[in-house]
């Protein structure tokens, strides 16, 4: 029995990156850690949801937009392809479709085409969706690891807390007030990083950026330090958590630091103070959580105990959902 979610580091190194390395031309992108392919001054990623998420158009769109705007690039367009239940009814198509629409409005980008099909033995809808766009400056070389502070924006789980806060509100609702599971949902408005993005590579001294998204900041931590062949330092205790989201998990008897958390940016700066100050001005929740290192050791720092990062495919809200 497989594990749900990502596939191991092994096996993409094994099946899917060593296959397709001969065919790349003139492109930066399929390595580890990296969630954009580049050629020229365009860039291009693909975001999906495929779990019971009542709001999976507008995730899908979301995801993959922040891919791009995290590798500083501005997505520009949008290409669908929906994978329907055949038991589901055409309105649910139509909801899917409003979701991707209002939120492609909401981000500025327009929507290309793609391709819409009916699959027999989904249990759920599955959207992928691939963005495009123009670089806004130079990627910064990341090749040589360095010492930078990590700023992380908003808070851990954002996304995860919004979907079971939603799909499980009867549950919760048993424990916890109805009004506070609704401010739990309303944490999706958070979801995009394009205002934290933009702030962050208009300054010189951004070294790198990475959402978070599936696997939660644990992941996310992870696969910066892949892209940056680098370490790093983390305290547990610096890195920001909703209530909202501590109550949903200790509910389900999850894991905070493991749920799919987009919203959240990890910007690797050699100014962090500047950066705190620009995005807390601009009403960003910004704090710095650790430092990236040349040694390549991954550590998570909580009082007096330490423990070492390592390379997760799973994600908490499946276990949920």
């Amino acid at each position: 029995m497989r594990n749900i979610g990502k596939i191991s580091e092994t096996v993409l190194d094994r099946s899917v990156t060593k296959i397709i390395k001969n065919h790349k031309v003139d492109i930066k992108g399929a390595a580890k850690g990296l969630d954009c392919a580049f050629f020229s001054d365009m860039a291009v990623s693909t975001g999906y949801v495929a779990f019971a998420d009542d709001d999976a158009g507008s995730h899908a769109v979301i995801n993959a937009c922040n891919n791009l705007w995290a590798s500083f690039v501005k997505p520009e367009y949008i290409s669908l392809a929906i994978s329907m239940p055949d038991s589901y009814r055409e309105i649910r198509l139509k909801e899917i479709m409003k979701q991707i629409c209002e939120t492609a409005h909401e981000l500025d980008v327009r929507i290309m085409g793609g391709h819409t099909e009916y699959v027999k033995g989904l249990a759920e809808p599955i959207i992928s969706v691939t963005a495009f766009g123009n670089t806004l400056r130079a990627l910064p070389e990341s090749e040589k690891a360095k010492e930078a502070d990590i700023v992380m924006t908003k808070w851990i789980g954002l996304m995860g807390t919004s979907v079971i806060s939603k799909k499980k509100r009867d549950d919760l609702i048993t424990r916890l007030p109805a009004y506070y599971v609704d401010d739990a949902f309303r944490l999706g408005q958070f979801v995009s990083v394009a205002d934290e993005a933009f702030l962050a590579f208009k300054s010189d001294k951004t070294y790198a950026m990475h959402d978070v998204s599936g696997g939660g900041i644990f992941a996310a931590l992870w696969e910066l330090c892949e892209d940056l062949k680098s370490g790093c330092r983390v305290e547990l205790n610096r890195i920001p958590v909703r209530q909202e989201t501590i109550e949903v998990c200790e509910f389900f008897d999850i894991n905070p630091y493991s749920l799919r958390g987009d919203g959240a940016l990890l910007i690797v700066t050699d100014d962090s103070q500047m950066l705190t100050k620009a995005l807390t001005e601009k009403g960003i929740l910004a704090t710095v959580i650790g430092r990236t290192t040349q040694c390549i050791d991954r550590v998570i720092l909580r009082d007096d105990e330490t423990r070492f990062l390592e390379s997760s495919n799973t994600d908490e809200l499946i276990k949920v959902l």
